[in-house]
Protein backbone atom coordinates (compact mmCIF):
# COMPACT_ATOMS: atom_id res chain seq x y z
CA UNK A 1 0.00 0.00 0.00
CA UNK A 2 1.01 3.75 -0.80
CA UNK A 3 0.49 6.58 1.71
CA UNK A 4 -1.46 8.30 -0.65
CA UNK A 5 -5.07 6.00 -1.19
CA UNK A 6 -5.74 7.68 -4.30
CA UNK A 7 -3.11 5.86 -6.32
CA UNK A 8 -4.24 2.69 -4.94
CA UNK A 9 -7.66 3.47 -6.26
CA UNK A 10 -6.00 4.63 -9.58
CA UNK A 11 -3.51 2.04 -9.87
CA UNK A 12 -3.39 -0.41 -13.30
CA UNK A 13 -2.26 -3.76 -12.48
CA UNK A 14 0.10 -5.54 -14.75
CA UNK A 15 0.69 -8.84 -14.81
CA UNK A 16 4.54 -8.41 -15.12
CA UNK A 17 4.34 -6.39 -11.34
CA UNK A 18 5.12 -9.95 -9.49
CA UNK A 19 7.46 -12.04 -11.22
CA UNK A 20 6.26 -15.54 -9.52
CA UNK A 21 2.49 -14.50 -10.08
CA UNK A 22 0.78 -16.38 -13.24
CA UNK A 23 0.25 -13.33 -16.04
CA UNK A 24 -3.60 -12.56 -16.87
CA UNK A 25 -5.41 -13.37 -19.59
CA UNK A 26 -5.88 -11.17 -22.50
CA UNK A 27 -7.05 -11.54 -26.56
CA UNK A 28 -3.43 -11.86 -27.66
CA UNK A 29 -2.84 -14.47 -24.55
CA UNK A 30 -5.91 -16.58 -24.09
CA UNK A 31 -3.82 -19.28 -22.45
CA UNK A 32 -2.50 -16.97 -19.64
CA UNK A 33 0.97 -18.13 -19.87
CA UNK A 34 2.41 -14.71 -20.39
CA UNK A 35 3.54 -14.98 -23.98
CA UNK A 36 2.48 -12.55 -26.55
CA UNK A 37 2.17 -15.52 -29.15
CA UNK A 38 1.14 -12.01 -31.54
CA UNK A 39 1.46 -12.62 -35.29
CA UNK A 40 4.19 -13.88 -38.23
CA UNK A 41 4.73 -10.09 -38.62
CA UNK A 42 4.13 -8.22 -35.59
CA UNK A 43 5.71 -10.52 -33.47
CA UNK A 44 9.40 -9.73 -31.70
CA UNK A 45 12.51 -11.03 -33.23
CA UNK A 46 13.07 -14.93 -32.20
CA UNK A 47 15.00 -15.24 -29.54
CA UNK A 48 18.84 -15.49 -30.36
CA UNK A 49 18.66 -19.38 -28.95
CA UNK A 50 15.75 -19.97 -31.73
CA UNK A 51 17.59 -17.75 -34.54
CA UNK A 52 21.10 -20.11 -33.62
CA UNK A 53 18.85 -23.41 -33.60
CA UNK A 54 17.35 -22.78 -37.36
CA UNK A 55 20.77 -21.23 -38.43
CA UNK A 56 22.21 -24.69 -36.64
CA UNK A 57 19.87 -26.82 -38.56
CA UNK A 58 20.03 -25.69 -41.40
CA UNK A 59 23.27 -25.89 -42.10
CA UNK A 60 23.15 -29.13 -41.09
CA UNK A 61 20.36 -30.00 -43.87
CA UNK A 62 22.62 -28.42 -46.67
CA UNK A 63 25.68 -30.63 -45.43
CA UNK A 64 22.87 -33.80 -45.29
CA UNK A 65 21.82 -32.32 -48.86
CA UNK A 66 24.96 -31.83 -50.26
CA UNK A 67 26.49 -35.00 -49.28
CA UNK A 68 23.82 -36.99 -51.38
CA UNK A 69 23.64 -35.07 -54.12
CA UNK A 70 27.55 -35.38 -54.46
CA UNK A 71 26.44 -39.37 -54.21
CA UNK A 72 23.67 -39.08 -57.21
CA UNK A 73 26.42 -37.11 -59.13
CA UNK A 74 28.91 -39.57 -58.61
CA UNK A 75 26.60 -42.51 -59.65
CA UNK A 76 25.32 -40.66 -62.68
CA UNK A 77 28.57 -38.72 -64.08
CA UNK A 78 31.74 -40.32 -62.86
CA UNK A 79 33.81 -41.19 -65.42
CA UNK A 80 32.08 -39.57 -68.20
CA UNK A 81 31.93 -35.95 -70.30
CA UNK A 82 28.74 -34.30 -69.32
CA UNK A 83 26.84 -30.81 -71.10
CA UNK A 84 26.43 -28.15 -68.64
CA UNK A 85 22.66 -28.20 -70.09
CA UNK A 86 20.49 -29.87 -72.70
CA UNK A 87 19.13 -33.77 -72.80
CA UNK A 88 20.66 -35.80 -69.64
CA UNK A 89 23.27 -32.88 -68.14
CA UNK A 90 24.53 -31.62 -65.15
CA UNK A 91 21.73 -28.87 -65.09
CA UNK A 92 19.03 -31.84 -65.33
CA UNK A 93 20.02 -33.96 -62.36
CA UNK A 94 20.98 -30.67 -60.04
CA UNK A 95 17.56 -29.60 -60.44
CA UNK A 96 16.15 -33.01 -59.65
CA UNK A 97 18.73 -33.10 -56.54
CA UNK A 98 17.45 -29.63 -55.43
CA UNK A 99 13.65 -30.58 -55.79
CA UNK A 100 14.11 -33.51 -53.87
CA UNK A 101 16.28 -31.72 -51.12
CA UNK A 102 14.42 -28.58 -51.67
CA UNK A 103 11.27 -30.55 -50.56
CA UNK A 104 12.10 -32.26 -47.89
CA UNK A 105 13.75 -29.53 -46.08
CA UNK A 106 10.67 -26.78 -47.10
CA UNK A 107 8.93 -29.59 -45.23
CA UNK A 108 10.54 -30.51 -42.19
CA UNK A 109 11.57 -26.52 -41.77
CA UNK A 110 7.93 -25.56 -41.92
CA UNK A 111 6.90 -28.44 -39.67
CA UNK A 112 9.33 -27.43 -36.97
CA UNK A 113 9.01 -23.68 -37.60
CA UNK A 114 5.43 -24.19 -35.69
CA UNK A 115 6.94 -23.56 -32.13
CA UNK A 116 8.88 -20.64 -32.98
CA UNK A 117 7.43 -17.32 -31.70
CA UNK A 118 4.90 -15.69 -33.89
CA UNK A 119 4.47 -19.00 -35.30
CA UNK A 120 2.39 -21.01 -32.65
CA UNK A 121 -1.44 -20.19 -33.92
CA UNK A 122 -0.18 -22.27 -36.82
CA UNK A 123 -0.95 -24.95 -34.38
CA UNK A 124 -4.47 -24.33 -33.70
CA UNK A 125 -5.22 -24.76 -37.40
CA UNK A 126 -7.55 -27.72 -38.38
CA UNK A 127 -5.30 -30.72 -39.73
CA UNK A 128 -6.89 -30.19 -43.38
CA UNK A 129 -5.76 -26.38 -43.52
CA UNK A 130 -2.40 -27.18 -42.30
CA UNK A 131 -1.88 -29.88 -44.68
CA UNK A 132 -2.51 -27.64 -47.41
CA UNK A 133 -0.79 -24.75 -45.78
CA UNK A 134 2.39 -26.92 -45.47
CA UNK A 135 1.97 -28.10 -49.41
CA UNK A 136 1.56 -25.26 -50.86
CA UNK A 137 4.17 -23.48 -48.97
CA UNK A 138 6.59 -26.58 -50.13
CA UNK A 139 5.54 -26.92 -53.70
CA UNK A 140 6.05 -23.16 -54.07
CA UNK A 141 9.76 -23.30 -52.48
CA UNK A 142 10.39 -26.22 -54.78
CA UNK A 143 9.60 -24.83 -57.74
CA UNK A 144 11.54 -21.52 -57.22
CA UNK A 145 14.61 -23.60 -56.47
CA UNK A 146 14.09 -25.79 -59.83
CA UNK A 147 13.33 -22.77 -61.90
CA UNK A 148 16.27 -20.69 -60.58
CA UNK A 149 18.22 -23.87 -61.24
CA UNK A 150 17.25 -24.32 -64.65
CA UNK A 151 18.14 -20.42 -65.22
CA UNK A 152 21.44 -20.93 -63.81
CA UNK A 153 22.22 -23.23 -65.70
CA UNK A 154 21.06 -22.37 -69.02
CA UNK A 155 23.11 -19.20 -68.80
CA UNK A 156 26.34 -21.16 -68.11
CA UNK A 157 26.10 -23.02 -70.77
CA UNK A 158 25.90 -19.85 -72.70
CA UNK A 159 28.31 -18.32 -71.76
CA UNK A 160 30.66 -21.77 -72.35
CA UNK A 161 29.07 -23.19 -75.22
CA UNK A 162 29.68 -26.67 -76.44
CA UNK A 163 31.46 -27.12 -72.95
CA UNK A 164 31.47 -30.83 -71.18
CA UNK A 165 32.42 -31.40 -68.00
CA UNK A 166 34.05 -34.59 -66.35
CA UNK A 167 32.58 -36.31 -63.77
CA UNK A 168 34.62 -34.33 -60.66
CA UNK A 169 33.14 -31.07 -62.00
CA UNK A 170 29.98 -32.23 -62.30
CA UNK A 171 29.76 -33.88 -58.81
CA UNK A 172 30.67 -30.65 -57.41
CA UNK A 173 27.63 -28.52 -59.32
CA UNK A 174 24.91 -31.17 -58.30
CA UNK A 175 26.33 -30.89 -54.52
CA UNK A 176 26.58 -27.49 -54.26
CA UNK A 177 23.15 -26.93 -56.03
CA UNK A 178 21.45 -29.27 -53.80
CA UNK A 179 23.07 -28.07 -50.17
CA UNK A 180 22.59 -24.30 -51.11
CA UNK A 181 18.74 -24.83 -52.13
CA UNK A 182 18.08 -26.80 -48.94
CA UNK A 183 20.22 -23.76 -46.76
CA UNK A 184 17.76 -21.53 -48.31
CA UNK A 185 14.43 -23.25 -48.54
CA UNK A 186 15.20 -24.11 -44.42
CA UNK A 187 15.69 -20.86 -43.50
CA UNK A 188 12.92 -19.40 -45.74
CA UNK A 189 10.18 -21.79 -43.99
CA UNK A 190 11.77 -21.47 -40.69
CA UNK A 191 10.68 -17.39 -40.69
CA UNK A 192 7.65 -17.18 -43.13
CA UNK A 193 5.23 -14.15 -42.50
CA UNK A 194 2.45 -12.75 -44.21
CA UNK A 195 4.99 -10.20 -45.86
CA UNK A 196 6.89 -12.61 -46.83
CA UNK A 197 3.89 -15.04 -48.25
CA UNK A 198 3.02 -12.30 -50.37
CA UNK A 199 7.22 -11.83 -51.61
CA UNK A 200 6.99 -15.75 -52.50
CA UNK A 201 3.49 -15.11 -54.44
CA UNK A 202 4.74 -12.09 -56.00
CA UNK A 203 8.22 -14.24 -57.47
CA UNK A 204 6.76 -17.65 -58.10
CA UNK A 205 4.18 -15.81 -60.28
CA UNK A 206 6.85 -13.57 -62.06
CA UNK A 207 9.51 -16.27 -62.06
CA UNK A 208 6.93 -18.94 -63.76
CA UNK A 209 5.19 -17.03 -66.02
CA UNK A 210 8.72 -15.03 -67.55
CA UNK A 211 9.91 -18.41 -67.87
CA UNK A 212 6.67 -20.28 -69.96
CA UNK A 213 6.98 -17.04 -72.03
CA UNK A 214 10.82 -17.87 -72.81
CA UNK A 215 10.30 -21.52 -73.87
CA UNK A 216 7.06 -20.93 -75.48
CA UNK A 217 6.51 -22.77 -78.70
CA UNK A 218 4.83 -19.97 -80.61
CA UNK A 219 6.80 -16.62 -80.48
CA UNK A 220 3.75 -14.85 -81.24
CA UNK A 221 1.45 -15.68 -78.12
CA UNK A 222 1.41 -12.79 -76.91
CA UNK A 223 -0.46 -10.79 -80.10
CA UNK A 224 -3.82 -13.32 -78.78
CA UNK A 225 -4.16 -13.31 -74.84
CA UNK A 226 -2.20 -14.84 -71.67
CA UNK A 227 -4.75 -17.60 -71.69
CA UNK A 228 -2.85 -18.95 -75.28
CA UNK A 229 0.53 -19.67 -73.34
CA UNK A 230 -1.16 -22.87 -71.36
CA UNK A 231 -3.02 -24.46 -74.61
CA UNK A 232 0.13 -25.75 -76.42
CA UNK A 233 0.42 -28.91 -74.69
CA UNK A 234 4.21 -28.50 -74.23
CA UNK A 235 6.58 -27.55 -71.34
CA UNK A 236 5.74 -24.27 -71.65
CA UNK A 237 2.14 -24.61 -71.38
CA UNK A 238 2.57 -27.13 -68.51
CA UNK A 239 4.53 -24.81 -66.83
CA UNK A 240 2.17 -21.86 -67.45
CA UNK A 241 -0.87 -23.90 -66.17
CA UNK A 242 0.92 -25.55 -63.07
CA UNK A 243 2.08 -21.76 -62.11
CA UNK A 244 -1.35 -20.56 -62.19
CA UNK A 245 -2.62 -23.69 -59.70
CA UNK A 246 0.12 -23.51 -57.52
CA UNK A 247 -0.68 -19.32 -57.45
CA UNK A 248 -4.03 -20.11 -56.46
CA UNK A 249 -3.34 -22.75 -54.02
CA UNK A 250 -0.49 -20.21 -52.70
CA UNK A 251 -3.14 -17.35 -52.06
CA UNK A 252 -5.76 -19.18 -50.07
CA UNK A 253 -2.61 -20.16 -47.86
CA UNK A 254 -1.72 -16.39 -47.62
CA UNK A 255 -5.50 -16.18 -46.70
CA UNK A 256 -4.66 -17.42 -43.44
CA UNK A 257 -1.97 -15.12 -42.45
CA UNK A 258 -3.75 -12.25 -43.43
CA UNK A 259 -6.90 -13.37 -41.39
CA UNK A 260 -4.79 -13.75 -38.32
CA UNK A 261 -3.32 -10.50 -38.82
CA UNK A 262 -6.30 -8.93 -39.05
CA UNK A 263 -7.95 -10.73 -36.32
CA UNK A 264 -4.82 -9.50 -34.27
CA UNK A 265 -5.89 -5.99 -35.06
CA UNK A 266 -9.43 -5.81 -34.36
CA UNK A 267 -8.34 -7.12 -30.75
CA UNK A 268 -5.85 -4.13 -30.64
CA UNK A 269 -9.23 -1.53 -31.88
CA UNK A 270 -6.93 -0.91 -35.48
CA UNK A 271 -9.98 -2.96 -37.68
CA UNK A 272 -13.29 -1.81 -36.38
CA UNK A 273 -15.52 -4.69 -37.39
CA UNK A 274 -15.34 -8.39 -35.80
CA UNK A 275 -16.15 -9.84 -38.96
CA UNK A 276 -13.80 -7.72 -41.55
CA UNK A 277 -10.98 -10.94 -41.21
CA UNK A 278 -13.66 -13.56 -41.44
CA UNK A 279 -14.65 -11.81 -45.15
CA UNK A 280 -11.66 -10.72 -46.71
CA UNK A 281 -9.90 -13.63 -46.04
CA UNK A 282 -12.55 -15.48 -47.85
CA UNK A 283 -12.65 -13.11 -50.55
CA UNK A 284 -9.11 -14.00 -51.00
CA UNK A 285 -9.46 -17.80 -50.55
CA UNK A 286 -12.11 -17.37 -53.76
CA UNK A 287 -9.68 -15.59 -55.41
CA UNK A 288 -7.22 -18.10 -55.14
CA UNK A 289 -9.72 -20.93 -56.25
CA UNK A 290 -11.01 -18.81 -59.42
CA UNK A 291 -6.74 -18.46 -60.09
CA UNK A 292 -6.32 -22.20 -59.85
CA UNK A 293 -9.32 -22.72 -62.21
CA UNK A 294 -7.86 -20.66 -64.46
CA UNK A 295 -4.74 -23.04 -65.07
CA UNK A 296 -6.61 -25.85 -64.34
CA UNK A 297 -9.11 -25.54 -67.48
CA UNK A 298 -7.10 -24.15 -70.28
CA UNK A 299 -9.24 -21.71 -72.57
CA UNK A 300 -8.33 -24.76 -75.43
CA UNK A 301 -10.22 -26.92 -73.06
CA UNK A 302 -13.54 -24.90 -72.06
CA UNK A 303 -14.15 -21.26 -73.00
CA UNK A 304 -16.68 -20.46 -71.12
CA UNK A 305 -14.97 -22.30 -67.69
CA UNK A 306 -11.89 -20.46 -68.58
CA UNK A 307 -13.50 -17.07 -69.19
CA UNK A 308 -15.60 -17.77 -65.91
CA UNK A 309 -12.12 -18.22 -63.92
CA UNK A 310 -10.63 -15.33 -65.43
CA UNK A 311 -13.52 -13.00 -65.12
CA UNK A 312 -14.29 -14.36 -61.46
CA UNK A 313 -10.19 -13.44 -60.69
CA UNK A 314 -10.86 -9.78 -61.28
CA UNK A 315 -14.43 -9.55 -60.11
CA UNK A 316 -13.32 -10.24 -56.40
CA UNK A 317 -10.23 -8.42 -56.86
CA UNK A 318 -12.66 -5.68 -57.61
CA UNK A 319 -15.09 -6.65 -54.96
CA UNK A 320 -11.72 -6.27 -52.48
CA UNK A 321 -10.76 -2.59 -53.65
CA UNK A 322 -14.01 -1.47 -53.62
CA UNK A 323 -15.03 -2.62 -50.51
CA UNK A 324 -11.59 -2.22 -48.73
CA UNK A 325 -12.81 1.22 -47.14
CA UNK A 326 -15.73 -0.59 -45.62
CA UNK A 327 -14.00 -4.15 -45.00
CA UNK A 328 -10.62 -3.11 -43.41
CA UNK A 329 -11.93 0.07 -42.00
CA UNK A 330 -9.33 1.43 -39.12
CA UNK A 331 -6.48 1.27 -41.19
CA UNK A 332 -3.93 4.55 -42.04
CA UNK A 333 -6.19 6.72 -44.36
CA UNK A 334 -2.95 6.66 -46.98
CA UNK A 335 -4.08 2.88 -47.96
CA UNK A 336 -6.88 3.81 -48.68
CA UNK A 337 -5.61 6.61 -50.59
CA UNK A 338 -3.19 3.96 -52.25
CA UNK A 339 -5.82 1.34 -53.26
CA UNK A 340 -7.93 4.41 -54.96
CA UNK A 341 -5.21 4.70 -56.96
CA UNK A 342 -4.41 0.96 -57.89
CA UNK A 343 -8.76 1.27 -58.82
CA UNK A 344 -8.53 3.97 -60.97
CA UNK A 345 -5.53 2.46 -62.83
CA UNK A 346 -7.33 -0.32 -63.27
CA UNK A 347 -10.46 1.10 -64.77
CA UNK A 348 -7.89 3.47 -66.76
CA UNK A 349 -6.50 -0.21 -68.23
CA UNK A 350 -9.67 -1.20 -69.16
CA UNK A 351 -11.03 1.65 -71.07
CA UNK A 352 -7.49 1.79 -73.04
CA UNK A 353 -8.58 -1.88 -74.12
CA UNK A 354 -11.88 -1.88 -74.50
CA UNK A 355 -12.51 1.96 -75.62
CA UNK A 356 -9.40 3.45 -76.66
CA UNK A 357 -8.28 0.12 -78.17
CA UNK A 358 -4.80 0.80 -77.36
CA UNK A 359 -4.02 -2.33 -75.29
CA UNK A 360 -4.28 -5.62 -76.68
CA UNK A 361 -5.86 -8.46 -74.49
CA UNK A 362 -2.21 -9.39 -73.50
CA UNK A 363 -1.16 -6.19 -72.46
CA UNK A 364 -4.62 -5.09 -70.37
CA UNK A 365 -4.05 -8.50 -68.57
CA UNK A 366 -0.40 -7.98 -67.64
CA UNK A 367 -1.22 -4.11 -66.21
CA UNK A 368 -4.52 -5.96 -63.82
CA UNK A 369 -2.03 -8.80 -62.82
CA UNK A 370 0.75 -6.29 -62.17
CA UNK A 371 -2.45 -4.20 -60.49
CA UNK A 372 -3.47 -7.12 -58.39
CA UNK A 373 0.33 -8.41 -57.00
CA UNK A 374 1.26 -4.92 -56.59
CA UNK A 375 -1.90 -4.21 -54.28
CA UNK A 376 -1.49 -7.62 -52.44
CA UNK A 377 2.29 -6.16 -51.55
CA UNK A 378 0.96 -2.24 -50.48
CA UNK A 379 -1.76 -4.14 -48.61
CA UNK A 380 0.47 -6.53 -46.19
CA UNK A 381 3.09 -4.15 -46.12
CA UNK A 382 0.83 -1.40 -44.32
CA UNK A 383 -0.62 -4.50 -42.08
CA UNK A 384 3.12 -4.74 -41.10
CA UNK A 385 3.81 -0.82 -40.48
CA UNK A 386 0.46 -1.18 -38.17
CA UNK A 387 0.90 -4.02 -36.49
CA UNK A 388 4.75 -2.77 -35.75
CA UNK A 389 3.47 0.63 -34.26
CA UNK A 390 2.33 1.40 -30.67
CA UNK A 391 -0.70 0.30 -29.23
CA UNK A 392 -3.70 3.07 -29.75
CA UNK A 393 -3.17 4.67 -26.20
CA UNK A 394 0.33 5.38 -26.58
CA UNK A 395 0.41 7.15 -29.78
Amino acid sequence: MTDDPRLDERRVVDPRDHEGDRPLESPADPDGTGTRDTTTMAAPAPAPATTVRIETEAAIAALVAGLVGALFGAIAFLGSLTPIWGGWSVGSAAIIAVSVAGLVASVAGYWRSRTHPGQRWRLTLPAWKSVVDATAVSIVHVAIAAMITFGAFVIIQAGFRDLEVDGYAAIVAVAVSAGLATYTVYLSVSSLTTVTMSQLLLTFMAVGTFASMSISTDPHWWRYHFSHLGTFGDRGSSLFNVTLVVAGVLVTTFALYVDRDLHLLHERGEVRFRWSPSVVSTLFVVMGLFLAGIGIVPINVSILAHNVFSGGTTIVFGVLLIAAPLLLRGLPWQFFLVTIVFLLALVGAALLHFQVNYFNLTAFELVAFVILFGWIAVFVRFLAAVLRSRPPAER
